[in-house]
């Protein structure tokens, strides 16, 4: 039915269907260039009796009735006579004003903490305390340290797990205190969880095995009796896949003999005897023929050319051929002057066919204090970095602080 005539009134929009308000088409655009136009009234149901207590609550809110700018801030209030209307404009109050004014209490302050301006802050300050260390200036050095903690806190991920080590490492500088080292056999065993962990979440250890096997393998080529020497066994994780490689090689597997090297273990189990037992069993399902010596050396510069030897006269017409591996080893020796040398010329005495290195290339271990601080805040960073983008759990990544065979200190 037609709309009935409304009386010269003026009208309120208030909240559509929030408010009471039934749902109801919009009106065809109109020409806003000019201030008098027709306006067809918009039939809705009245809507329902409000409480008084909750509309002195809120005051209601105002809808331009003209075509403008819907993103004007301004609200008008219209007056219908006779399907014309006379319009006036008033300014509404600023956002922030009308926020307080609709709130029941005073205005809340929020502190918006902007995490790269306080990443960049927390570098400073680590760089700044490695240097007032180096100076001695222990009173800077501790106003520092006490600040890496709370710039720490604002970031996430990678950044603040690396900032809580060395902020951790400087407060023992400054405080001058340094933990005994602990040889329990809980610690021992947690080492070894650590390296696995570490070996399955990130992939450098895993290239680096890769790259090395790979040029073992072409140096095995044709052989019949190769022998492998490992200056760090560890677990012995690098050497199922070579057996693999080499059970699936065209004419059948070489006689293969693996000589691993490890340190004392503190609670002085055989550990180098478990890791070869479980490579004999994995080299027996694979049928390939293999044999294991293991090596206690607390360094490697303890080590002998007979050590590396076989065990009697051969017998064979072909010789034995030997690779020598060293896994983030050799740069162990550097501390010990004359250690490297002496490592050297064993693996000479040995005359192996190749010997597959690989070492970090990151200088942690010598020059002034802040160089070697600089430059293992990066080394690290970029690791946990990398541990983070691969996605590949981080609780392993959370448990393993360190790269594995590292001897890097603050």
């Amino acid at each position: 039915p037609p709309a009935p005539r409304l009386a010269s009134t003026s009208s309120t929009v208030t909240g559509g269907a929030a408010a009471g308000g039934g749902f109801f088409d919009l009106p065809p655009p109109v020409d806003s260039s000019s201030s008098t136009y027709a306006l067809k009234p918009i039939p809705s149901p009245p809507p329902p009796a409000a409480d008084p207590s909750t509309d002195s609550a809120r005051e209601p809110k105002r809808m331009r009735t003209g075509g403008g700018s819907t993103s004007s801030s301004s609200s008008s209030s219209s007056s219908l006579d006779g399907g014309r209307t006379r319009s006036s404009v008033v300014e509404a109050a600023p956002p922030a004003a009308q926020a307080s004014a609709g709130a029941s209490g005073p205005a809340v302050p929020v502190v918006v903490v902007d995490t790269q301006e306080a990443g960049i802050r927390l570098v400073h300050a680590l760089l700044a305390c490695a240097e007032a260390v180096q100076q001695e200036n222990f009173t800077a050095a501790e106003a520092l340290v006490k600040q890496i903690p709370m710039l720490a806190s604002s970031q996430g991920g990678a950044m603040r797990k690396v900032a809580a080590y060395f902020g951790e490492a400087l407060a023992r500088r400054v405080y001058r205190f340094r933990p005994a080292p602990d040889s329990s056999l809980l610690d021992a065993a947690f080492a070894d969880l650590l390296h696995a962990h570490f070996y399955e979440s990130c992939p450098y250890l895993k290239f680096a095995h890769f790259t090395a096997n790979q040029a073992i393998l072409e140096a095995f080529a044709g052989c019949r009796r190769v022998h492998v020497v490992d200056f760090g066994i560890k677990q012995g994780m690098q050497w199922p896949a070579l057996l693999q490689a080499l059970a699936l090689r065209p004419g059948g597997p070489p006689s293969f003999r693996l000589t691993g090297v490890g340190p004392p273990q503190p609670d002085e189990t055989d550990a180098l005897q478990q890791v070869g037992w479980k490579l004999a069993q994995f080299a027996h399902t694979i049928r390939v023929d293999f044999q294991y010596q293991g090596l206690v050396a607390a360094t490697l510069a303890d080590l002998e050319p007979f050590m590396l030897q076989p065990d009697g006269e051969d017998t064979d017409d072909e010789p034995e051929v030997i690779a020598v591996n060293s896994v983030f080893e050799l740069h162990r020796l550097l501390a010990q002057p004359g250690a490297l040398e002496k490592v050297l010329g064993t693996v000479r005495a040995v005359r192996p066919r190749i010997v597959t290195v690989v070492e970090q290339e990151a200088n942690h271990n010598s020059g002034s204090f802040l160089d070697r601080f600089t430059e293992s805040l990066h080394y690290y960073s970029t690791m946990f970095d990398s541990l983070e983008g691969a996605g590949s759990g981080n609780s392993a990544a959370e448990a393993s602080p360190a790269p594995a065979g590292g001897t890097d200190q603050v």
